[in-house]
C-alpha cells in the first residue's frame, strides 16, 4: 500500500516539475465545431510527456450568457473565453457595421480578455512559455509573452492575403506588430511564411515545422455508406463548405465524368458551412442524388473509416496553407489531386503522391481524375508513394524538433 501511495506522489511530483506551457489559439475543438484545430491537439498530445499544458480558447457564444469555461481533457486544462461582445453581435446581426470593422473591435476586444487571464493563470501556474497558434487569436501569445516576460512563440497556419481579405488591414497591422514581438515564428509550410514575409513580418527567427500527423484507427464505415459503395469506385473530397475550397468543382467535374462512367462511381463530400445549398443545387439539377452524397461533418476520430474506402481524395483549395485532408489521405494509402497553390505540396512531388493542377482550371481536374478513375494499378502506385511520404510527419519524427525549439527558450528564460 505504501508503495502504491509513494507511486502515486511520485507521479504527482514529476507533474508539478514539469515546465507548463500556455497556448492560445481559436483553433481548438469543441463540442460544437469537433473537428478544427486537430494539428493543434496533435502537437499538444506528442509533448504531453514533457510539458504541462493550458490553453486559452476564444469561443463563439452566440447570445448566451455563458461566462468563461473551464474543462480538464487528457490532463490538459483548457480555459473558453467569450469571443465578439454583445454589442458587436448586434452590430453582427443588423448588419450597423462593416465586417472588417467588426473584427478589428473584436480584436481589440478580445486581446483585452486573452491578457486579463494570462496574467490571472500566471499566478497560478507559472507559466515557462506561451505558444500562440494562427493569427487574429493566436499572435496575441507575442504581446502575452511580452507582457508578462517570458518567451513567446507562434505557429502561422495561414496566408496573409486570405487573412487580409476576411479581416482587414487594420488587424492585419496588429497581427504583424504582435508576430514581430515574439522570439520565434514557426509556420506550417514556406508558402504560409512568405505570404507574411512579404508584408511587414521581420522576425528573423523562424522555422518550418509542418503539422504533426496522428494517425487514428480506420473503424467500420456505417452500413449506410457501406451498402451505397458497394462495387463502385469512390471518390472523397472533406473540407469546409467555402469559395475557397472549390468543391464545386469537384462535382462539375463529375458531371462529365459520369458520361462516359455512368454510375459505375459515386463522390462523398464531407464537411459543412454555408455553400452547402448551393452544392444541394448543383447535385439535384444534375439528378446526380445517387452518386453524390453530402455527408455532413465527421467526427476526426472516425474520419479515417472514409479515406479508408476512397480510392482517391481530390482537393481543389486555392487557399490551404498546408492541408490536413491531404496528409491524412496520404496516411491512408490514397492518392490525391489537389492544385499547386497549398502547402502540402513543398512535400510531394507531383504525378508521384499526387496530381498537382493549376488552382481553377476545371478542365484539367477532371481530366486528372479521369486519369485515376481508369487506372487501378496507377492509384496503388501513388497511393504507396503517398503512404511512405506521410511517415515523415508523425509525431515520432517531428515532436523531437518542438522538443528543440520550446527547450531553446525555457532555458533562456
Amino acid at each position: 500500500m505504501q508503495t502504491q501511495a509513494n507511486y502515486i506522489f511520485q507521479n504527482i511530483e514529476k507533474e508539478r516539475l514539469k515546465p507548463t506551457i500556455l497556448i492560445i489559439t481559436e483553433l481548438f475543438p469543441y463540442e460544437d465545431n469537433s473537428f478544427v484545430g486537430t494539428f493543434v491537439v496533435n502537437q499538444i498530445k506528442a509533448l504531453k510527456k514533457n510539458y504541462n499544458f493550458v490553453i486559452i480558447v476564444p469561443r463563439f457564444f452566440g447570445f448566451s450568457i455563458k461566462k468563461q469555461i473551464f474543462k480538464q481533457q487528457d490532463n490538459i486544462k483548457i480555459y473558453y473565453i467569450r469571443q465578439y461582445s454583445f454589442f458587436l453581435l448586434a452590430s453582427l446581426k443588423l448588419k450597423i457595421l462593416k465586417p472588417q470593422t467588426i473584427a478589428f473591435i473584436n480584436k481589440i476586444f478580445i486581446r483585452k480578455k486573452i491578457l486579463k487571464l494570462s496574467k490571472k493563470l500566471h499566478k497560478k501556474y507559472n507559466f515557462s512559455l506561451v505558444h500562440g497558434h494562427e493569427s487574429y487569436i493566436g499572435d496575441e501569445a507575442g504581446h502575452v509573452g511580452n507582457k508578462l516576460h517570458i518567451p513567446s512563440i507562434v505557429t502561422i497556419h495561414g496566408l496573409y492575403e486570405y487573412h487580409k481579405l476576411g479581416w482587414g488591414e487594420k488587424v492585419m497591422q496588429l497581427i504583424i506588430k504582435n508576430l514581430n514581438k515574439s522570439n520565434k515564428i514557426l509556420a506550417v509550410s514556406r508558402i504560409a511564411l512568405n505570404s507574411y514575409q512579404k508584408n511587414g513580418l521581420r522576425n528573423e527567427k523562424n522555422e518550418i515545422i509542418p503539422n504533426i500527423l496522428n494517425k487514428q484507427e480506420a473503424g467500420l464505415l456505417p452500413v449506410k455508406w457501406r451498402n451505397i459503395i458497394e462495387n463502385k469506385k469512390v471518390i472523397l473530397t472533406v473540407g469546409f463548405f467555402t469559395e475557397a475550397k472549390r468543391i464545386e468543382q469537384v462535382i462539375y467535374a463529375f458531371v462529365e465524368l459520369r458520361k462516359k462512367y455512368q454510375d459505375s462511381f459515386i463522390l462523398l463530400i464531407i464537411g459543412r458551412g454555408k455553400l452547402e445549398t448551393f452544392y444541394k443545387k448543383i447535385i439535384k439539377d444534375n439528378n446526380l442524388e445517387n452518386q453524390v452524397y453530402i455527408i455532413g461533418e465527421v467526427a476526426p476520430n472516425k474520419i479515417m473509416s472514409y479515406f479508408q474506402i476512397c480510392d482517391f481524395l481530390v482537393h481543389p483549395s486555392i487557399v490551404d496553407s498546408f492541408s490536413m485532408t491531404c496528409l491524412e489521405a496520404m496516411s491512408a494509402g490514397k492518392p490525391f489531386i489537389c492544385t499547386q497553390n497549398i502547402g502540402i505540396t513543398e512535400y510531394i512531388k507531383n504525378n508521384q503522391e499526387a496530381f498537382i493542377v493549376p488552382p481553377n482550371d476545371l478542365n484539367e481536374l477532371t481530366k486528372k481524375m479521369d486519369t485515376l478513375l481508369i487506372n487501378s494499378e496507377l492509384r496503388k502506385k501513388m497511393g504507396r508513394l503517398a503512404y511512405q511520404t506521410s511517415l515523415k510527419f508523425q509525431d515520432n519524427n517531428l515532436k523531437h524538433k518542438l522538443f528543440k525549439i520550446y527547450e531553446e527558450f525555457i532555458e533562456i528564460k
